[in-house]
């Protein structure tokens, strides 16, 4: 299997939700004189590959990892 680029392959990722998410990626099923359109994603899903491979570019490119998690504080009164 050979090995990608990360940044290659993030903006394809991202091509990719976009295209999910404007509708243009629908696919479509014909029974005789029956047409369906659809189009299922886990987008929670290809979120986390994206920012996978978004923390995968940034290494491979020299720069910090994003952070994505932030400690909360609670206080009480």
């Amino acid at each position: 299997m050979a090995e990608t680029d990360p940044c290659t392959e993030l903006a394809r990722l991202k091509d990719l939700r976009t295209a999910i998410v404007s509708g243009q990626a629908e696919q479509s099923v014909r029974f005789g004189d029956e047409e369906v359109r659809y189009f299922k994603a886990d987008l929670p899903a290809l979120d986390r590959l994206i920012a996978s491979t978004e923390r995968d570019c940034a290494i491979a490119s020299g720069r910090p990892a994003p952070r994505r998690r932030f400690a909360r504080g609670i206080r009480f009164c």
